[in-house]
């Protein structure tokens, strides 16, 4: 299993989030998921899958920027950007744009990368040069 493998699974992940699709989620996660949000809610897996599902119908979109990846044997360590538009960011009536540094931790399992950690922080992007 190349870095290849894992990219491809981080890039799956966020394009799942963004569409609510459930099956590709559960799909990449562990059994033992945790996740924190940009509110600073910890969620287990079963709280996490039950937000997502609210998640249907959304036209988020999701951008990766800035991503570094350490692979340290079966466990790897991704951090970087997310730039969040349309509708949904934050809320299913939200229309703004939510910039926020996160880390990831995946691991290994049966030759498959799943992720098995989140956490998030919002940051004020408003001055990026583009």
């Amino acid at each position: 299993m190349t870095d290849n493998d894992l990219q491809g699974s981080v890039a799956r992940f966020g394009e799942a989030w963004a569409q609510g699709d459930l099956a590709t989620l559960e799909s990449l996660l562990s059994k033992t998921y945790t996740h924190i949000d940009v509110f600073g809610m910890f969620h287990d897996r079963a709280a996490w899958l039950r937000y997502v599902g609210g998640r249907t119908r959304r036209a988020t979109q999701i951008g990766f920027r800035d991503v570094e990846t350490r692979v340290l044997g079966d466990v790897a360590v991704v951090t970087g950007v997310n730039d969040v538009t349309g509708p949904g960011a934050r809320s299913a009536g939200d229309h703004r744009t939510l910039s926020l540094r996160f880390t990831q931790v995946w691991t290994r399992q049966d030759g498959k990368w799943l992720r098995e950690a989140f956490q998030a922080t919002p940051i004020d992007d408003s001055s990026r040069a583009t």
